[in-house]
């Protein structure tokens, strides 16, 4: 993994993980053990997907740098398929009728969103370059 791969990947890990203790603090406070419970559930998944998908970018660019659009439109069809799945069983099963769904929706959406705005910030900071200048300048 590269520096800047490593970067964004906290800049976009370490927010959602704040924002995923807060979401089930709120949901405790809020709901009690079931809002926790729920809170937790919803946070590892996303924790999970995202990570997973963007460790799956990194190492597909790591070794095909021109495969990064289609690596990331990929990891995120795959990313929003998988929490799909995830969200029908988990709704129609006994585990989340005894859960909160509304803590476990709401954790869920709030860590996306942290995910996806540290993501971008963190992307926004790393001052990498769209066009490697020594490869242009060979062609030439």
């Amino acid at each position: 993994m590269q520096g800047h791969d490593a970067r964004i990947f906290r800049g976009a890990a370490l927010p959602a993980a704040v924002v995923g203790a807060l979401a089930i603090a709120v949901s405790a406070l809020i709901s009690g053990v079931a809002g926790a419970l729920s809170s937790a559930l919803a946070v590892v998944i996303v924790l999970a997907c995202f990570g997973l998908g963007q460790w799956a970018v990194i190492e597909v660019t790591r070794r095909n740098k021109d495969l990064f659009l289609a690596a990331n439109m990929l990891g995120f069809v795959v990313k929003m398929t998988v929490l799909g799945v995830l969200l029908v069983t988990l709704g129609r099963s006994d585990l989340i009728a005894e859960l909160d769904s509304n803590a476990f929706v709401y954790s869920a959406l709030v860590v996306v969103l942290a995910w996806l705005g540290g993501q971008m910030r963190a992307i926004s900071k790393a001052k990498m370059l769209h066009v490697d200048p020594s490869e242009s300048s060979e062609n030439t």
